[in-house]
């Protein structure tokens, strides 16, 4: 007997060429609609950071004022042959209450904040005062000249409507556009010893301090030979070629253009959020303000005894 053998013929399946093409299209489009979502997500977990590291800093802050019984200076200053000699800054007085005693005892404050034996403290750069959104600041300087350079950060304080570099002293009186009083119209200038009890605008809204990038401004040429913001934590350092320029914008803001204005220079604030700044306020609290704001209501914000009537900041 012949036995007959039966052959089974596997039915296999392929992707044509043209399915292919179909799947990495449909992925393709996937990918680009979730990318936007995830880089939100991340920004707004940043952003988050960015508030948490500003609400650090106000009670540290406050801490600092219970303890002197005023807030630290915006930044020191005494004349000498080589122009500011101190320019330590509210972030140099503050370390001891943000638990950075160790970085606070490596200072000479006998000597200026240039002063070749302050280089190692003054390049370390703190997470606490880096906006995780800034990808520049965290490894990056500000070089005064070859040898000499300070740690970038991203947080600067509040000195008020006046121009930084015509009016360090705020003794504006009668030339105050919001009051004929004689003294300090914002909390943190040359020298400053701010009363949070002097704020009586409210400490709920006076800002105090300000979200600053750096690197190039935001629209290149806009201001002749300044072209980069310089944004550090240690100090207000003196210009080696003008020793009357003691830059002061390096560790306060002024409320020149509202946030991340394209005309925004070194003395503005300019934050790495796109549309928003986030700022910290007198009491403590930390709100995002938007680039829209209208002008004078953020410069009423920038005073602190200023009486403007206004809501306040959401």
């Amino acid at each position: 007997m012949q036995l007959k053998t039966k052959h089974h013929r596997d039915n296999q399946s392929a992707f044509t060429l043209v399915e292919l093409l179909v799947v990495i299209a449909i992925i393709g489009v996937l990918v680009a609609l979730l990318l936007p979502a995830i880089q939100a997500a991340r920004e707004a977990a940043r952003k988050n950071s960015c508030k948490n590291n500003l609400r650090q800093v106000g009670l540290a802050m406050h801490n600092y004022e219970s303890a002197l019984r005023h807030l630290p200076p915006g930044y020191e200053y005494l004349p000498g042959p080589e122009g500011n000699d101190r320019g330590y800054s509210w972030g140099a007085w503050l370390l001891p209450f943000m638990e950075l005693r160790n970085m606070y005892d490596q200072f000479d404050f006998d000597k200026p904040i240039f002063d070749n034996v302050n280089a190692m403290v003054r390049e370390q750069h703190i997470e606490t005062l880096l906006c995780p959104t800034d990808d520049l600041s965290p490894t990056n300087f500000v070089e005064m000249q070859e040898g000499e350079r300070y740690a970038m950060a991203c947080y600067v304080a509040n000195f008020g409507a006046p121009d930084l570099d015509d009016d360090q002293e705020q003794k504006l009186g009668d030339s105050n556009p919001f009051g004929p009083f004689d003294g300090p119209w914002a909390p943190f200038y040359r020298n400053s010893e701010t009363r949070l009890a002097e704020i009586t605008d409210g400490t709920s809204q006076t800002l105090m301090l300000g979200e600053r990038q750096n690197g190039p401004f935001r629209t290149a040429g806009v201001h002749g030979v300044h072209i980069e913001y310089e944004t550090t934590w240690a100090g207000a350092v003196r210009e080696i070629t003008d020793p009357s320029d003691d830059h002061g914008h390096m560790v306060l803001f002024q409320t020149g253009h509202t946030p991340n204005h394209a005309e925004s220079d070194d003395r503005d604030v300019s934050a790495s959020h796109a549309g928003v700044s986030q700022f910290l306020l007198c009491d403590g609290s930390v709100h995002t303000v938007g680039e829209d704001i209208d002008f004078d209501v953020y410069q009423a914000l920038g005073t602190m005894n200023g009486a403007e009537t206004m809501a306040t900041v959401n």
